[in-house]
């Protein structure tokens, strides 16, 4: 039930700090802002509608341990559809809010992202053309400063951006966008069932969006500079794994309505031969988004966030098949992958090597899709980490 608990407001983040970034001078208090991006749909009451159907029947909305739909009330086919795709919500909120402005001195500020939305993917840019400088991912600091005309953000993806508003005039407007995408969805592959995917009206997946809106108000005087190295990060080197030439592999398959990991759907305390590793070990792994010939819907797959627990992660490359380029050519240069990450956004077609170390806890830990209604059917697993 994590998406529609989520759905509900049991979502947020939290700020972890540390002796090294606090001596560098970055924005704090009024200037370091969390951005939480979720998006929800309301009924003509203002009352959540999740999966088809009021909020409070979500525990009626679970799906069947091999994709058997379990609805007892009238979310239909488009509750269905919402759970084999994922939720995308009509109306866009910031910090829970909708119509979200941020009212700015002329100052640099800290702006976190988190996505927070149930399964939206965001491809985020400056409405001014001024490009994303990127000071944090997921794990914690960079090394030092990335600069990107996009950066995209799936679910439970975390992005710090230094937003230096600073050289712009009281009365400046300006927006933080999401662009328009491609390929994250298979909806050209879907036929009939395609035609019933409207997600109550929501915005389809790339859609374009305007997020939220700046609004210069106070001239302040800014004496910050972006510095030029930012943490210290002791990197793996690929070469000591333990499994350098033969990385662990995690497949994403469809059958029938039912999305997998490794040919399999979670399993309480289970965790195969191929999901155990050693502790204190290096180990690649490498995420294949596979292709689902003959399926009825999605045959190419879809974009999936996939998330592990216990582990911070380097991505150390990417590829995607050659068929799947163009809708992969819309994204790959928004990705942030030169720090460390705990969930990673894979495109169809793409294949994504991970390099990690096991360390401090031995015991089970789970990975699986940050795309809640996937997780929700049953797209996690536990890999066992043995002394």
């Amino acid at each position: 039930l994590t998406g529609g608990q989520a759905y509900a407001g049991l979502a947020g983040l939290f700020l972890v700090s540390d002796e090294e970034e606090t001596g560098l001078n970055l924005p704090t208090g009024a200037y370091d802002i969390p951005i939480v991006l979720q998006d929800r749909t309301f009924d003509s009451s203002n009352q959540l509608i999740y999966l088809g159907n009021g909020l409070g029947n979500t525990r009626n909305n679970g799906m069947g341990s091999m994709g058997g739909m379990n609805h007892g009330n009238s979310g239909g086919m488009m509750g269905n559809m919402e759970q084999m795709m994922g939720f995308l919500g009509q109306t866009m909120l910031v910090n829970g809010n909708p119509n979200y402005v941020l009212s700015a001195a002329t100052r640099i500020y800290r702006l976190r992202f988190l996505n927070g939305s149930n399964a939206r993917i965001y491809k985020l840019a400056w409405s001014n053309g001024e490009p994303m400088i990127a000071i944090a991912t997921d794990g914690r600091l960079l090394a030092r400063p990335v600069e990107r005309k996009y950066v995209m953000l799936a679910p439970g993806e975390r992005v710090d951006i230094w937003a230096d508003f600073s050289k712009l005039k009281v009365g400046t407007e300006l927006s933080l966008n999401s662009l328009a995408f491609s390929g994250a969805e298979d909806t050209d592959g879907m036929g009939t069932m395609g035609q019933m995917d409207d997600r109550d009206n929501a915005p389809e997946l790339g859609t374009p969006l305007s997020l939220f809106k700046v609004k210069i108000e106070r001239e302040e005087k800014e004496t910050r500079r972006l510095p030029n190295r930012l943490a210290s990060l002791s990197l793996l080197r690929p070469q000591d794994a333990v499994n350098a030439k033969n990385p662990r592999p995690v497949t994403l398959s469809l059958n029938g309505m039912q999305w997998q990991l490794n040919d399999r759907i979670f399993e309480m305390e289970a965790a195969t031969p191929g999901e155990t590793v050693k502790l204190n070990t290096i180990e690649q792994w490498e995420i294949i988004n596979q292709l689902n010939p003959g399926a009825m819907m999605d045959a190419n797959g879809m974009a999936h966030p996939i998330h592990l627990h216990g582990v911070q992660f380097q991505v150390m490359s990417r590829d995607v098949l050659p068929t799947l380029r163009a809708g992969w050519n819309t994204v790959k240069d928004g990705y942030i992958d030169e720090g460390l990450k705990d969930t990673v956004m894979v495109m169809p077609g793409e294949r994504v090597k991970l390099l990690m170390k096991f360390e401090n806890y031995s015991g089970l830990f789970t990975y699986h899709c940050h795309n809640l209604e996937h997780e929700d059917m049953g797209m996690m697993r536990n890999y066992r980490i043995t002394a």
